[in-house]
């Protein structure tokens, strides 16, 4: 996979084999960064990161801090590899659960999450994420195009999945 913009445009992030996942499509990370604007200045919450990438690219275009939250081993060994590759600082990376790490961290500007599709309660996963945004913030959720939610101000379908949009 390759960062799509910024400063670390066309950098390669590499991926174990040994991981399970479903990465963000570029063409969904595409329109994620567009619909968002200038990040500069803003934090950034990852949630369910799998591969950080989506972590990588907002700090390509500018976030100031990012932080990563991911509960495989594996994929948290593989995103500090990318992280020394690429030579990034501003970043944490927590090895947690998202719901567990939701109830105790500071509050963010964006915060996007993608998980696994039809594994965790997504109202539950929602309601948390908007108690942690700041004022004028956005919450963004990738998915199932199957998945049935309220609430949300814009959404962006791209074949089997779709993200969804929430502000504070």
């Amino acid at each position: 996979m390759k960062i799509l913009s910024g400063s670390l445009k066309n950098r390669v992030i590499h991926i174990s084999k040994k991981q399970i996942f479903r990465p963000t499509k570029s063409i969904v990370r595409k329109s994620l960064f567009d619909s968002l604007g200038l990040i500069e200045k803003r934090s950034f919450l990852d949630l369910f990161s799998g591969s950080g990438i989506n972590s990588f690219e907002a700090i390509s275009r500018g976030s100031k801090n990012v932080s990563l939250v991911e509960i495989d081993r594996t994929a948290i060994k593989n995103i500090k590899k990318n992280i020394f590759h690429l030579e990034l600082e501003n970043i944490l990376v927590y090895q947690r659960d998202v719901f567990r790490f939701l109830n105790q961290c500071d509050n963010y500007d964006i915060i996007f999450a993608d998980p696994p599709y039809g594994l965790y309660d997504l109202e539950k996963l929602i309601a948390l994420s908007l108690k942690k945004l700041n004022p004028e913030g956005v919450f963004i959720l990738e998915c199932s195009e199957n998945e049935s939610l309220e609430g949300y101000y814009k959404i962006a379908k791209f074949g089997g999945s779709k993200l969804l949009y929430w502000n504070k």
